[in-house]
């Protein structure tokens, strides 16, 4: 369940008090929610894509699977890689390196899907690796700078000892239209 952390918790990024540095706040950039006002997952998985570490809040994964084959459909979203059926549900495909902004890559058997829950709805986000269900560290989640190009799909960053976790929204994230070809092929059984 998310936690929104309160102005008693610190949301800044904060040195080691030990080393005897002085405190140093790093505060969220303008245009961009206060990090008092953030929803913070206690849980996420997290996934790589080009080397850079991702995650999404554990309530919203429902299974992780390895490749399975799409069925293209006629659309021009280049992330839409086509659809899946899953357990009779029919499921949209989408790469994600794609949809947040870097060049495909070819896929293999060893490639995992994420199925996610996203408003009524259960999409299929392909990922370069799956690397674990993390504890996010509480009042840690800080706003995205606006001038990161995710920055409006993204729940926030936070620091772990893997590395920066690049927290996103899913419902900001998951295009309409892969919803919409979904519901129409759905609709034709």
């Amino acid at each position: 369940m998310p936690r929104k952390t309160t102005k008693a918790e610190k949301p800044a990024v904060t040195t080691a008090e030990a080393s005897g540095a002085e405190e140093m706040a790093v505060r969220p950039s303008e245009g961009t929610a206060d990090a008092s006002d953030l929803l913070c997952p206690a849980q996420a998985v997290t996934f790589r894509l080009n080397g850079q570490l991702y995650g999404l809040p554990l309530d919203v994964v429902q299974e992780i699977q390895q490749l399975a084959e799409f069925t293209p459909v006629p659309d021009d979203a280049p992330a839409l890689l086509g659809l899946i059926d899953v357990r009779g549900v029919v499921v949209p495909a989408i790469d994600l390196r794609v949809l947040v902004g870097l060049e495909p890559r070819p896929f293999t058997l060893e490639t995992p899907m994420v199925f996610c829950r996203v408003r009524g709805h259960v999409v299929c986000l392909v990922v370069d690796a799956v690397e674990d269900v993390i504890d996010l560290p509480e009042g840690g989640l800080q706003a995205p700078s606006g001038l990161y190009g995710l920055a409006d799909r993204m729940l926030g960053m936070c620091r772990i000892p893997e590395g920066l976790v690049l927290l996103l929204d899913i419902d900001r994230l998951v295009p309409d239209a892969a919803l919409a070809a979904a519901d129409a092929s759905a609709g034709g059984r």
